[in-house]
């Protein structure tokens, strides 16, 4: 119980966002609009503070990359395995694979700043820098090839290259996260005014990014392809930490960094993730369905993680 207790201020923002979007009189548009300010002007402000004023060594930073990389790539791993236990069409497994391996970056930057204090957002922001390439890659390539043999389409493998390339060097958390890296190197201060006005802006990313995921919960479509839903919660939130648990005793992993790789491999999967499908014509209705169960389970799963891990 105190482990929840310590969880629910971040959900309670969440269901907030999800009263205010059924109750509050704010149309789609706004909070697609939200959505945009957050992720292009708000979070990005925040990484970039993060990784530029944080202390990393260079060792141990290898070392953290390379378990948190080879944890989620278990985890793709066990995402695509789902489809030889469950039968559906293609797109529908293409749709909901990549629900096992994307991460909610709101809930995810939360929870490190609460629990493993300046370190946990720098930490976990260079992690996302690595991962989002890899992680976008695989899973544009699956549902791009699903897509096109639906439809019976060539697939234009240079033209998924170049999408794929420019989706993530555009990304405002890449760009932030790789500035912030470079300015910790070079050990460029920035001055008090852009210090405050940068943090000021971070600070709004977190509460706003909250309220958008409750006003983004879709609760229609659960029963349709159940099955599927269910075994994609289980991997996310269940069979992925453990991976990363196992994956971190190997490499001896510890502290801040250890806690910041369980709490990435046990984030439900992001919102985007439904655009991204509606957009390439994948299944989004069941994205939408995944995405949601995902969020509210996981107010359980991360209890039980920080109980382990912080309590």
């Amino acid at each position: 119980m105190y482990s929840i207790s310590l969880i629910i201020p971040d959900f309670a923002i969440i269901l907030l966002g999800l009263v205010l979007s059924r109750k509050g009189g704010f149309t789609k548009a706004f909070w697609d609009g939200a959505e945009k300010l957050v992720f292009n002007f708000l979070l990005a402000p925040f990484l970039f503070v993060s990784v530029a004023q944080s202390q990393l060594a260079v060792g141990e930073s290898v070392r953290f990359l390379l378990t948190g990389i080879c944890a989620m790539l278990l985890g793709v791993a066990a995402s695509f395995a789902v489809r030889y236990f469950i039968k559906a069409d293609a797109v529908t497994h293409a749709s909901v694979f990549q629900c096992g391996f994307r991460f909610n970056t709101y809930i995810g930057f939360a929870i490190c700043t609460r629990f493993c204090g300046a370190e946990g957002p720098s930490l976990l922001a260079m992690l996302i820098a690595f991962w989002v390439p890899i992680s976008n890659s695989i899973a544009v390539s699956d549902l791009v090839r699903a897509v096109a043999k639906r439809d019976n389409q060539s697939e234009n493998r240079s033209q998924l290259l170049r999408t794929t390339v420019l989706g993530v060097a555009r990304n405002p958390l890449i760009i932030a996260t790789v500035l912030g890296l470079i300015f910790n190197y070079l050990g460029i201060e920035l001055i008090q005014p852009v210090k405050d006005f940068l943090s000021h802006l971070g600070s709004a990313s977190l509460a706003m990014g909250l309220l958008c995921i409750g006003a983004g919960l879709q609760f229609s479509n659960l029963a349709k392809h159940f099955k599927l839903i269910a075994a994609s919660c289980l991997v996310r939130l269940a069979v992925i930490p453990l991976m990363a648990w196992i994956v971190i005793q190997l490499t001896g992993l510890s502290g801040n960094a250890a806690a910041v790789v369980l709490v990435f491999a046990s984030l439900p999967t992001a919102q985007s993730c439904y655009v991204m499908t509606a957009n390439m014509h994948g299944n989004a209705s069941i994205v939408a369905a995944v995405t949601t169960l995902q969020t509210l389970l996981s107010m359980l799963t991360l209890s039980i993680l920080i109980a382990l891990q912080f309590t």
